[in-house]
């Protein structure tokens, strides 16, 4: 047959077992020993015990249905020998061993017979346990096995059968087998530790059979069922027991008789671990049962509170923290007031290493409070619900202060877990602030503080009452954006106004809809306004609670926004729970409030009136005011006070206690008000006393403590009138306590008062009768054993009458926990505001100051947290403040490396360095938007990066503009930065004093680098040097390289890796991305990066770094070709200062200067031309202040660059200043040969493609010095000119006459002659035509037969154009007068000079040309008065040139009688050649003529021409 677990057989044989297993110790008891120690016929007698078990081992087997056996049957025999006092341990032990089985087994199952009383009968006689001791160590058995049965009892299926005595009675029972103070020495701590836990494993049980009947009955009540049976004897009362009993272990551990300091400490920390068991196994139930809740709230509290100020061990605190934990998690939603003066009296002040002795204990209770703001969501309730409640510490602000503090390492030797643990714990803060950006949620900007309440709102009544005050009204106004924060529509949450934490609309407020008209925006309503206010409204809601009546309130239309409409981060309006936005609105007022505190410490009356003015008081009457109204109104204003006095945090006691016992009516009024604040219903007498006494410091007159206790003993009485019989007697008891406390903790009284003495002192106070005894003697013993608080506490000590006070506002509206999970992201930006400066430093500082890898990690992984919150809020100061810190630390380090190391074998193998300088790469790409006066720290660590050869080749990418190439002016430079800055360096331009990675390379590959380019002199526009210096400096670097050892390869690829994967260059390639205020500054750190311009002698910074910030400008400017206006003043003053100092600057500097300038115009201004053409016209005209000899030093580059400016975007410059500037460089520059073909064909593009109005007369003028230039000196060899290209600067001028001719007659195609005139054509083309002769007759001067010949040739193109331009008269007699005449007279001088070939041939074509401005416009010309004058002029160098020609030849000889006569015969035909012919000035004109004829041709004369 097989038997199986639960079968009747399987339990007949475990009794049997169980049986004989207890005989057989019986039979080797010393009493019933093999070895006989008795008489003989006593040894045949059996025992009484014997007996018992055989008649039960007879009967078991008799048993079928072991349920309907009565479990007394078979358990009396062991339960006797447990009780027994003349048994031996031995026997006991294994008695105790067979109830252990028995109950291990389903023998007592439920629905066995009887076995409710089976059950608690084993806990009843285990506790009464009696026995012979034998020796320690086996009495310590018997003892552990009790505790056994005991546990095992609970822990049984037949343990809900259990009592609550009975449950008590294990518990206490397994305690006192292991109680550390009362526990015999002669046990060991085995069986001590044992039985404690075994206690606690029962307590553990009872706690969660009596949260699983709490819950039943909960969810019963909630789904409206019957209450279901409980399923366990025990419930509630037992529950309360032992969390009594477990309290009263911490509080009263020290009295206990016997106690040393290790033993109490041993059963706090028990204390403490079982109670955390227990909520963390009830958890949320101990809420619904009343007794349990407020033992936690009240007894447990101060309990611990008092202890660990008492006993600040390590385990101490650690058990504290870890209750407190649980409390928070468990009951937190209920006792956030006690949480909060638990954190702020004791947990901060132990962490801040107040009332401990050692680190270990400040550690732990660090830790405690790293676990707290761990939980979810304890950060933000705990700003909501403190921070942002009135009444209540800035809770989060101390955590905040005190976590940064102790992060903050004072030394380099001082980092250790302290700092661990508060970095920890500052990380957890800024992940749970960080969540509400991860999630993108709108964010609620931080209020503006200049934002007035529009009216008074009461807000202590509500407090008083333990409700919220009604703020819905004013949360717009206080939460009203900045002036300058600009609304956009945004979606956001609905309202939810459900939640019935007392925000209800505003039918609460002071008027309605049938009521006075709203307070216009700012007014103040005074008292007796508010009463009259009050009382409208409920006469109207009485009037209006029909039927769809409803009562209006206040609305928000004294403040101009829309309900619900906060100040978003960007702008927009931010909505949440009704609930939430007035949590914050009431932190706006708290800031408020506690400016009127100030005051009111300093002066009450000066206090009142702030928070008067501030409308948070009621205003005083105006004098005119109705009499009842006005008294009604002093009365409002009173009792507003009283509440006042009561509610606010941080007035001064002693000021309160003044003005409560002032005999003025008004204050009487204030002293009521002030004490029906207090509820004092079912609290014992002393308890109330002390509460009262609490909150103010007693006055020392008597007669002002008489009014006060007085004032006490009416209310008492009000709310215990089962305790007095009238308002007297207890205004007396409290007068006599008074006195009893201080006759008996006044030193200087020598005889104390007895019990007795206090009795009959009161005998008959009672209304005649005498106060219950039991009464007196409990008010006496804790006036004895406590003395009042009648001053300030210690720091640390918080009375149990304050958790009292406590426990009655968690019962109140104002004491439950407003969740924040659903509107957080409202007071992010608050929060983050407090946190992130003192975070932000002592992050730095651990960085700076700590050598350990894992906490810089973690340091530096909370200052990008910081940055990324900082971002979503829009924060700018944070990633400034960051980067400004940790800056320092790379650029200290790298400026200490030694002349004999290497900056990237020091760098690779520094991992903090590392560390940081990824760190900060991370923040500059990452939020760059956020960097303001950053950007210079950014811009000094890539210098000196660059200065120490660190900068890896990958930079070069942020050099090449914007993908064209960069600034080259050296081969290779745009390669390596590294051989660059080592080639500038041994060329002697870079300061010799400047450590970098190339100094060390060694004497034989520097000779290698030197003999690897041959020298080609320091030519400017290659760069300074050898063309091949930097190629050369390359294969050093390897070379140098490959001597290196193992450890120092790996740093130095460690380096490069980690400088390579910071990718600093994609600050400035992505520029393009950063907001408008972080860019310019950008520009403006790259202007002052470079180093001062000029250099000062001390100046360290080499001329190359200057170079690469310029370059940088210039990537930036053109990625942000769109802003470009925006940038562009910060780049012209840096542009300019080159410029001007260009002969003290550096070549190459001003040379990349010029390029950048002359590229910035060329790309942006086709792009940007109605915006940036004027800015960038005068950036042009900068290239004027380039020194002379510096700009024909870089003829080459600047020809270059000037060619490819014009040619891309000569179109978009209209500017003639800017035309002027650029053909003034080119007429410094075309002086070098090699840059003369450049600029010629320059000026040929502009002349063919580009030539305007507005550089006509710029450019021609450029194009005759070209002309001029292009023609060797006769005289001497220096200037070789350039004859090839003489032609084709002919050309050019041809060119520009030949454009004169064609624009006008498209001008008159287009335009009216009115409008040619308005649009200023004429006078140009007159002006153009004038100075075009001007600059002919120039060039007719030239020495050049072929230019001459070709200036001649376009002269008489120009005179006869001037009948197709129209040229008025005055036109045309300026350019002979000024111009024509002049250069005939002094041809004729030249015509005898060597240095002019050909002279006669030049004057022939002048004469021409004479002649055909006479053939053509003598008609126009004689009407001028100077046309006398000018006809003389004519015949005057006639008669010159035929004078200075009768010795040349034969070509004036022809040209000069066929001009004559032509111009005769014309004006002869005209009939202004005849006979009394004079000008203006009376000169016979006719004479003067024939005379002149006569020395030019005198074979001209009059009848010739006539006929």
């Amino acid at each position: 047959m097989t038997l199986h677990r639960g079968s009747p057989a399987a339990h007949t044989l475990l009794l049997n077992h169980e049986i004989a297993s207890v005989i057989t110790a019986m039979r080797h008891n010393a009493k019933w020993a093999m070895v006989p120690r008795y008489y003989e016929e006593d040894r045949n007698e059996p025992s009484k015990y014997d007996d018992a078990f055989r008649a039960l081992r007879s009967e078991i087997f008799k048993f079928q249905d072991w349920r309907d056996v009565d479990p007394m049957i078979y358990l009396s025999p062991f339960l006797n020998l447990i009780k027994a006092s003349d048994v031996s341990g031995p026997i006991t032990g294994a008695a105790a061993v067979a109830l252990q089985r028995i109950l291990e087994s389903d023998l007592l199952a439920p629905g066995t017979r009887n076995v409710e009383q089976a059950i608690n009968q084993i806990v009843e006689d285990a506790t009464q346990c009696k026995f012979e001791s034998t020796n320690n160590s086996s009495d310590e058995i018997v003892l552990l096995n009790i505790v056994q049965v005991l546990g095992q009892a609970v822990d049984s299926a037949a343990g809900c059968f259990l009592t609550d005595e009975s449950i008590c009675k294990a518990v206490q029972a397994a305690f006192m087998l292991g109680d550390p103070v009362k526990k015999p020495k002669e046990y060991g701590d085995i069986m001590g530790y044992y039985s404690r836990q075994t206690c606690g494993a029962m307590i553990r049980t009872v706690f969660k059979n009596v949260a699983e009947q709490l819950l039943a009955a909960q969810a019963a009540e909630m789904n409206q069922q019957p209450v279901p049976e409980p399923t366990c004897r025990y419930g509630v009362r037992a529950a309360v027991n032992i969390l009594e009993f477990l309290i009263d272990l911490i509080q009263k551990g020290p009295s206990l008789q016997g106690a040393t300091k290790e033993t109490v400490e041993e059963m706090v920390v028990f204390s403490l671990d079982t109670v955390h068991a227990v909520i963390c196994v009830a958890g949320g139930a101990l809420v619904l049962a009343e007794p349990l809740a407020r033992l936690v709230q009240v007894d447990l509290l101060y309990s611990m509170c008092q202890a660990v100020v008492q006993y600040s061990s390590v385990s101490v605190i650690t058990g504290f923290c870890q209750t407190l934990l649980a409390i928070s998690s468990y009951l937190g939603h209920v006792s956030m007031a006690q949480m909060e003066t638990v954190l702020q009296r004791v947990l901060l002040k132990l962490a801040d290493g107040k009332g401990v002795l050692a680190l270990e204990q400040q550690e732990a209770a660090l830790e405690g409070l790293l676990d707290l703001v761990r939980q979810p969501n304890f950060v933000h309730d705990m700003f909501v619900n403190c921070d942002c409640r009135v009444e209540r510490a800035n809770l989060f602000e101390e955590v905040c202060s005190l976590i940064s503090k102790t992060a903050f390492p004072v030394s380099k030797t001082s980092v250790g877990p302290l700092n661990f643990i508060s970095l920890e714990a500052l990380l957890a803060i800024l992940n749970a602030l960080a969540q509400s950006a991860r999630n993108g949620q709108e964010l609620l900007a931080a209020p503006s503080p200049a934002n007035e309440l529009p009216f008074y709102a009461d807000l202590w009544g509500p407090l008083v009452a333990g409700t919220h005050p009604d703020l819905g009204a004013l949360a717009d106004v206080l939460l009203a954006p900045h002036p300058f924060t600009h609304h956009h529509h945004h979606h956001h949450l609905h309202h939810n106004t459900s939640h019935g934490h007392g925000h209800t609309a505003s039918s609460k407020s002071l008027t309605t809809s049938g009521s006075a008209a709203l307070p216009e925006p700012g007014a103040v309503l005074s008292a007796a306004e508010v009463v009259a206010a009050e009382a409208r409204s409920a006469a109207s809601a009485t009037a209006g609670a029909g039927p769809g009546s409803t009562a209006s309130g206040l609305t928000t239309a004294g403040s101009g926004l829309p309900p619900g409409s906060g100040a978003g981060v960007r702008g927009v309006p931010v909505t949440g729970p009704l609930e939430l936005r007035c949590a914050m609105a009431e932190r706006c007022l708290k800031a408020r409030i506690g400016l009127a505190v100030d005051h009111f410490n300093k002066d009450f009356k000066k206090g009142f009136v702030a928070m008067q003015a501030a409308k948070l008081l009621p205003e005083q009457p105006p004098a005119n005011t109705d009499p009842e109204a006005a008294a009604a109104a002093k009365k409002l204003l009173a009792t507003r006070l009283g509440h006042f006095l009561r509610t606010c945090p941080g007035l001064n006691k002693t000021t309160i206690g003044e003005l409560l016992g002032d005999p003025d009516p008004f204050y009487l009024e204030v002293l009521e008000a002030y004490t029906t604040g207090f509820d004092f219903a079912h609290l014992k007498f002393d308890s109330a006393l002390r509460m009262f006494l609490e909150s103010f410091k007693l006055p020392g007159e008597a007669q002002k403590i008489d009014r006060i206790i007085n004032a006490f003993g009416r209310h008492y009485y009000a709310g215990n009138e089962d305790v007095f019989r009238c308002a007297d007697a207890a205004y007396v008891l409290a007068y006599s306590v008074i006195m009893l406390n201080t006759d008996q903790h006044n030193n200087q009284v020598k005889n104390k008062m007895t019990l007795e003495s206090f009795q009959r002192n009161l005998r008959g106070v009672n209304d005649g009768t005498d106060f219950d005894k039991r009464f007196l003697e409990e008010i006496y013993y804790s006036i004895v054993k406590t003395p009042l608080r009648l001053s300030e506490p210690a720091s640390m000590d918080v009375s149990e009458q304050c958790f009292l006070q406590l426990a009655q506002v968690s019962g109140t509206q104002r004491g439950l926990v407003l969740s924040s999970e659903s509107g957080r992201h409202l007071f992010d930006t608050t929060m983050f505001r407090l946190i992130w400066g003192p975070a932000v430093h002592a992050m730095c500082a651990i960085v700076d100051n700590c050598s350990n890898e894992a906490l810089i990690g973690s340091a530096l992984e909370g200052l990008q947290l910081a940055c990324q919150i900082a971002a979503a809020h829009e924060l700018e100061d944070v990633a400034d403040s960051i980067i400004v810190n940790l800056s320092k630390i790379p650029l200290q380090q790298l400026a200490q490396v030694p002349a004999s190391a290497r900056s990237d074998v020091v760098f690779g193998r520094d991992p903090r360095l590392r560390a940081v300088t990824r760190t900060l790469a991370a923040v500059i790409n990452k939020h760059g938007d956020s960097l303001r006066g950053g950007w210079a720290n950014v811009m000094d660590l890539v210098v000196q990066l660059y200065r120490r050869g660190l900068l890896p080749d990958s930079f070069c990418r942020a050099l090449n503009g914007d993908g064209d190439g960069g600034l080259v002016v050296r081969d290779g430079e745009c390669s390596s930065l590294r051989a660059r800055r080592l080639a500038l360096q041994r060329a002697g331009t870079a300061n010799s004093g400047t450590s970098s990675i190339f100094k060390h390379i060694s004497s034989s590959f520097t000779q290698i680098l030197s003999l690897s380019s041959e020298p080609t002199g320091n030519d400017p526009s290659t760069g300074r040097g050898n063309t091949n210096s930097i190629a050369a400096a390359a294969a050093a670097m390897e070379a140098a390289n490959a001597l290196l050892s193992e450890p120092e390869r790996a740093a130095v690829v460690a380096a490069e890796d980690c400088l390579t994967k910071c990718a600093f260059e994609d600050a400035f390639m992505d520029s393009k991305f950063l907001k408008q205020e972080s860019l310019v500054q950008l520009v403006r750190a790259i202007c002052g990066s470079g180093g001062p311009i000029p250099r000062p002698p001390s100046s360290s910074m080499p001329w190359d770094a200057s170079e690469l910030c310029l370059e940088l400008l210039f990537t930036v400017l053109l990625r942000n070709r769109d802003r470009i206006t925006l940038l562009w003043p910060r780049a012209y003053e840096h542009f300019a200062t080159i410029f001007q100092h260009s002969r003290e600057c550096d070549t190459v500097l001003v040379q990349k200067a010029i390029m950048a300038m002359m590229r910035l115009c060329q790309r942006l201004l086709p792009y940007k031309a109605a915006d940036i053409s004027e800015p960038l016209m005068r950036g042009i005209q900068l290239l004027s202040l380039v020194d002379e000899q510096v700009a024909h030093d870089l003829a080459s580059t600047i020809a270059a660059e000037i060619q490819s400016l014009l040619q891309g975007a000569a179109a978009y410059i209209h500017n003639q200043q800017a035309w002027m500037s650029i053909c003034a460089l080119i007429k410094v520059i075309h002086l070098d040969p090699a840059s003369y073909p450049v600029c010629l064909d320059t000026i040929t593009w502009v002349v063919k493609e580009s030539l305007s109005m507005l550089n006509y007369h710029t450019v021609v003028s450029t194009a005759v010095d070209l002309l001029e230039r292009a023609v060797p000196d006769p005289r001497r060899g220096e200037r070789p000119g350039h004859p090839n290209h003489i032609g084709q600067a002919i050309r050019l001028v041809q060119s520009a006459e030949e454009w004169l001719e064609l624009w006008w007659i498209s001008s008159q195609s287009k335009h009216s002659p009115e409008a040619l005139d308005r649009l200023g054509f004429l006078a140009f083309k007159a002006d153009t035509w004038h100075l075009l002769i001007g600059w002919l007759c120039r060039l007719a001067k030239n020495t050049s037969v072929e230019v001459r010949t070709g200036t001649m040739s376009c002269l008489q193109r120009t005179v006869v154009a001037a009948e197709r331009l129209i040229i008025p008269a005055p036109g045309l007699a300026r350019s002979l007068t000024e111009l024509l005449l002049p250069l005939g007279h002094d041809l004729v001088k030249l015509m005898h000079s060597r240095d002019m070939p050909q002279c006669d041939v030049t004057v022939r074509e002048l004469v021409r040309a004479l002649s055909k401005m006479v053939l053509l416009y003598h008609t126009q010309l004689e009407s001028l008065p100077s046309f006398g004058a000018i006809w003389r002029g004519i015949l005057d160098v006639l008669a010159a040139a035929a004078a200075a020609n009768r010795q040349q030849g034969e070509v004036l000889a022809e040209a000069l009688p066929e001009a004559l006569k032509n111009m005769l015969l014309v004006l002869h035909s005209k009939g202004m050649l005849v006979e009394g012919w004079k000008d203006a000035e009376g000169v016979d004109l006719w004479e003067f003529t024939w005379r002149q004829t006569a020395r030019t041709a005198p074979s001209i004369n009059p009848q010739s021409i006539r006929s």
